[in-house]
This record gives C-alpha cells, structure tokens and sequence, in this order.
C-alpha cells in the first residue's frame, strides 16, 4: 500500500503543471491592489509658539530675549541694595541734572 502512494506521489512530482501566464497575471493584480497604501504624512500647521520663535529668529534667540526680559523686569523691580551702589558709579549726575536736548528752547520760541 505505501508504494502506491510512493507511485502516486512521484508521478504527481514528474508531471506537475505549472500555473498559466494569465493566471499568474490576475493573481499580481489582485496582490498588487490588496497591498497596503502609504499613508499621506500629514504636516502640522506650525502653533503660535513656532511662529513666535520664528519671528524673533528661532528658539535660541527667542530664549535669549525672554531671558533678558526677565532679568531687566526682576532688576528694576527687586532693586538690589548693591545694584545702586552701581548705578552710582556709573550715572555720576541724577535724571535731572542731564539734559537731553540742550537747544530746544530756541526752536520753540516764536518770533
């Protein structure tokens, strides 16, 4: 019994039928059309933060002013005591001794 089927299997072997070409075309198009698509890449509209950030010249420079922003309010509200002494040194005459436009009262004199 087992070399019937040894037989059978052999002559299956010798005589294998190879698939048509026009069967082997409609098996690619199928396989073709059930192969997943790439999906689109979907670019996120930049929010107000990366707009902000590009205005000024990019997040480092960004950082950079908010920084100094901070630092100007945090000094001219804090005050440090030694901060004055400073700022003594440096403006030897008060806001009120320096003139800013000399001139200016010969120009609005009327004549």
């Amino acid at each position: 019994m087992m070399d019937d089927l040894d037989d059978l299997f052999a002559s299956a072997k010798r005589d294998a039928m190879q698939p048509s070409a026009a069967l082997m075309a409609r098996v690619l198009a199928d396989a073709t059309r059930e192969q997943p698509k790439a999906a689109l890449r979907v670019v996120p509209k930049p929010g107000f933060w990366a707009g902000l950030a590009t205005l000024f010249g990019g997040g480092g420079v960004l950082a950079g002013v908010g920084s100094a922003a901070v630092a100007g309010l945090v000094l001219g509200f804090v005050q440090p005591v030694g901060f004055g002494s400073v700022t003594d040194l440096l403006a030897a005459d008060t806001l009120g001794g320096v003139e800013f436009m000399p001139g200016i009262d010969a120009l609005l004199a009327e004549e």
